[in-house]
């Protein structure tokens, strides 16, 4: 594998413990329901959806403190936005 090329790493399968500690580590968490992931205790909103991300369903990608909804739209958005990524 290329270095310079982007990896996704799904986190819809790790422990809830382990992605709880990596929205720590990147200064968010989630609200008092578990649902959204949140900054400052606002909900992070998906720049490219304009949607509030779901704790169960965020990407978060190797290198950066961007937490996205993991959604083709959202994905493909990011990568065409950073293509030092790809």
């Amino acid at each position: 594998m290329d270095r310079t090329s982007l990896e996704l790493i799904s986190l819809k399968e790790a422990p809830k413990d382990f992605k709880l500690e990596l929205l720590k580590a990147l200064e968010l968490s989630i609200d008092d329901r578990g649902l959204y992931v949140t900054k400052n205790g606002e909900p992070v909103k998906d720049p490219y959806i304009d949607k509030p991300v779901r704790f169960d369903n965020m990407a978060i990608f190797p290198g950066s403190t961007i937490v996205l909804d993991d959604n083709p739209l959202s994905i493909a958005s990011y990568i065409e936005d950073h293509p030092e990524a790809s």
